[in-house]
């Protein structure tokens, strides 16, 4: 296992209360009960709320995390049910939902656990555990994604995540079929906690996802405080196991020393390893102490992927904190889509990007790109502005498809290029679309863009090979800072020839003082000849990704062959 939060790693071997302190006596005992509904048998969307023993309440044990499990395949049920609660219930409690798949009658049963801690000492009376809990809430969208932070204000005040969870929507709450949640798991930062809902299989539609972190901390009435050498506060780490082996049935587990709070599991999806999203269907506390993350096939979809678990384990420490670790924050990427194109054509794109790193965002251009570029360009600053406000970023990356890639340049035109860190683009015609007599390109012209109408709409005129858009796009100004990289390959028909996929006035110097080309042809001799990559592959293709990563990099693009 490796930990991805070390923030507090190591000092509770070497600052557990010890010694002939006043704090000395400190005990931190924590216990997890379990509850499954229906307590036998199947029951259609299940939902089992495991509650901190009222007698525990009393003894000063509060909620701290919890966990779900929803039935699978061979465990009385036809087909896994789709997890898609997995929360904070109130002060006391955890709660686990399941639901059916799309279209499946799956009767099921539900089963959370509950994680309830105490911290004391009997010298010090005042001295107890003190929890408190936030969610954050976005869509309904596609695919949705929440992260929910601590303010710097609770920070200061001693609180530390210990764990979190997630809810998306299902029938009859803004969504016509249960979203399945794929990742719910602590931040990179330590300091929040991330879920990711999608579709089932098959089946579009926009929903919600809520995000919820419980925070906790030692607190200590002042005047109390006042009598102690140090006072005793809670230090929790996250550690990440292993990513398990692509199975259909993926199983993992992450484990670490202290005691187990809470935990995070991430299944596959579309575009990660997997054609359909797998079913998370465990994700919670063991008795052992490592935390679970199990998922399954969706029904009658043959669907190998893989799991990833971690966990959060904190433990008491006079020890004062040490300062944040200093990990460098990636911009992040905005993928402008082509014409007509959806989000799911990107999936492999976006996980290659978030496993690399990269908070990940998807702009589908307006009215599917068969309107005036400007206009596009324009919702497309909205999309910037609105992602450098969410994550606090100063700038953004930009990659786009096709067309995606002119209106991200023509962003840039229209409103400068100051928010922009890099701009990629994957097979967009720099030089605009020869239209020849009785081509591909003219039927699409005609059919799709109505470019056959009197008078023609503007996006006609300005994609055209000549026009006035593409010239002025490709005016780059004096003291523009952006690093440029236009991906292009010869199997394309739709830049044709592929020369008028090459950009104008883009090359560069990165800090290390490397020249940086950026025009990349897949098949030149010193890249992949023998790559056939097409126009719609290059937002997929393993080769490409491999020249994005370096581009993002601001490193010279050498692409890798044998990537998959």
């Amino acid at each position: 296992m490796k930990s991805i939060h070390s923030t507090y790693l190591g000092l509770a071997a070497a600052f557990l209360l010890a010694g002939s302190t006043a704090a000395a006596q400190v005990t931190f005992d924590c216990q997890t009960t379990q509850a499954r509904a229906p307590a036998s048998g199947l029951t259609p969307n299940p939902k089992a709320v495991a509650t901190v023993p009222f007698d525990k309440q009393q003894q000063g044990y509060v909620r701290v995390g919890g966990g779900c499990e929803v039935s699978r395949f061979g465990f009385e049920s036809v087909h896994a049910a789709v997890m898609v609660q997995n929360a904070p219930d109130g002060e006391h409690a955890w709660r686990c939902k399941g639901a059916d798949p799309a279209f499946v009658s799956n009767p099921a049963w539900a089963k959370a656990s509950v994680t309830y801690c105490k911290a004391s000492d009997p010298s010090v009376s005042s001295l107890r555990l003190q929890c408190t809990t936030l969610s954050k809430k976005t869509g309904p969208s596609r695919n949705p994604a929440a992260e929910v932070s601590l303010s710097q204000a609770l920070i200061d005040d001693g609180y530390t995540v210990v764990s979190g969870g997630c809810d998306s929507s299902h029938f009859g709450n803004g969504s016509v079929h249960a979203e399945n949640v794929v990742i719910s798991k602590p931040s990179l930062n330590g300091r929040g906690w991330s879920c990711q809902a999608v579709d089932p299989p098959n089946h579009f539609q926009d929903a919600t996802v809520e995000a919820s972190l419980v925070a906790c901390r030692v607190a200590i009435d002042p005047a109390q405080a006042a009598t102690l050498p140090s006072k005793p506060a809670l230090r929790c780490s996250v550690t990440q196991g292993t990513m398990s082996p692509v199975s259909s049935y993926p199983k993992a587990f992450a484990k670490a020393p202290g005691k187990v709070l809470g935990g995070g599991c991430a299944v596959s999806y579309a575009g990660n390893g997997s054609a359909h999203a797998g079913f998370m269907v465990q994700h919670g506390p063991q008795a052992d102490g490592s935390w679970a993350c199990l998922a399954a096939d969706p029904p009658g979809i043959p669907n190998p992927g893989t799991a990833q678990a971690s966990v959060v384990t904190c433990d008491i420490t006079t020890a004062p904190p040490p300062p944040p670790p200093t990990v460098a924050q990636k911009n992040p990427v905005i993928i402008v889509g082509g014409t007509m194109a959806s989000e799911i054509i990107y999936w492999i794109l976006e996980a290659r990007l978030r496993a690399d790193g990269y908070t990940v965002e998807f702009f589908e251009l307006p009215e599917l790109g068969l309107i005036d570029i400007h206009k596009g360009a324009q919702q497309l600053s909205y999309k910037v502005a609105d992602v450098l406000l969410r994550t606090g970023a100063p700038k953004v990356n930009l990659i786009g498809h096709s067309q995606g890639g002119i209106t991200a340049r023509t962003y840039v035109r229209d409103f400068g290029p100051n928010s922009i860190e890099s701009l990629i683009t994957l097979g967009s015609p720099h030089q605009g679309v020869n239209i020849e007599k009785g081509s591909l390109l003219e039927l699409l012209a005609t059919v799709l863009f109505n470019c056959a109408a009197t008078p023609q709409p503007e996006v006609c005129h300005q994609l055209v090979h000549g026009s006035t858009l593409i010239n002025e796009i490709n005016q780059r100004p004096a003291g523009d800072p952006i690093y440029y990289t236009s991906l292009l390959t010869t199997n394309d028909i739709f830049v044709t020839p592929y020369t008028f996929g090459l950009m104008d006035n883009c090359d560069r110097t990165n800090a290390a003082g490397q020249a940086l080309k950026c025009n990349v042809l897949v098949q030149a001799p010193e890249q992949c000849p023998t790559n056939l990559v097409d126009h719609v592959g290059l937002a997929s293709n393993g080769v490409v990704y491999s020249g994005i990563r370096q581009a993002l990099e601001h490193k010279p693009v050498r692409l890798d062959c044998l990537a998959l």
